[in-house]
């Protein structure tokens, strides 16, 4: 799994800004790839794990474009496809390639969008937790997910039908948007999720791992 920390994601970000250009070296199978599948590549990096296989991370701008890669129920990479490269891979590099190949297919946004949420710095958030204490219990991060927790199940009913969710939601969007670099969130894709403690203690047994588990 790549990471918003990890320098693959780092350099490519790099790509992204304008600052930096793909390994020339890969361009070729970058624009096989392009063409043959209808998408984009932002980024192509590979190494050496484990007895000598060569990975091979392939990085695109959107997570659409990685569905291209995977099967109708999006929890597997389509071998099919994935031999397919592998065997570009070989005619293009089988000079430098020593034993497996390995084809990792993974999207950019979604990565810079959980980096624009990690971004928002504390004392700001600690601002917001005080300016609605007397609504929300906690306001957790998993990822690019914010979840805003109230008391009890009444007070979320009564906050939704008072339109004070819309509110809340308003007013963190306005607090994450000058992070979003490259302006991927919406106030419609911002994925604001409203909870309560109750259902927190009641059927995780107030336990984080239980519930982002």
């Amino acid at each position: 799994m790549l990471r918003s920390s990890d320098q693959e994601y780092k350099i490519t970000r790099q790509i992204k800004l304008g600052k930096l250009v793909m390994d020339e070296r890969f361009m070729p199978l970058a624009d096989w790839i392009n063409k043959k599948y209808h998408v984009e590549l932002l980024n192509v990096i590979t190494d050496t794990i484990n007895d000598g296989t060569t990975r091979v991370q392939l990085i695109f701008e959107h997570q659409k474009a990685v569905d291209v890669f995977l099967l109708k129920n999006q929890l597997s990479q389509s071998s099919r496809k994935e031999k397919t490269i592998i065997k570009k891979y070989n005619e293009l590099y089988r000079d430098d390639t020593e034993g497996s190949i390995f084809i990792l297919f993974y999207a950019f946004e979604p990565l810079a969008r959980e980096e624009a949420v990690g971004n928002i710095p504390v004392k700001t958030k600690d601002a917001f937790k005080v300016r609605y204490n007397e609504l929300l219990w906690e306001v957790a991060i998993f990822g690019e997910h914010v979840t805003f927790f109230f008391f009890s199940n009444q007070a979320l009913k009564k906050a939704e039908l008072e339109k004070q969710t819309i509110a809340i939601k308003e007013a963190y969007y306005a607090l994450l948007k000058p992070y979003d670099t490259f302006d991927y969130f919406s106030f419609e894709n911002f994925h604001a999720i409203f909870d309560s403690k109750e259902n927190f203690d009641r059927n995780y047994d107030s336990n984080w791992r239980s519930y982002y588990g």
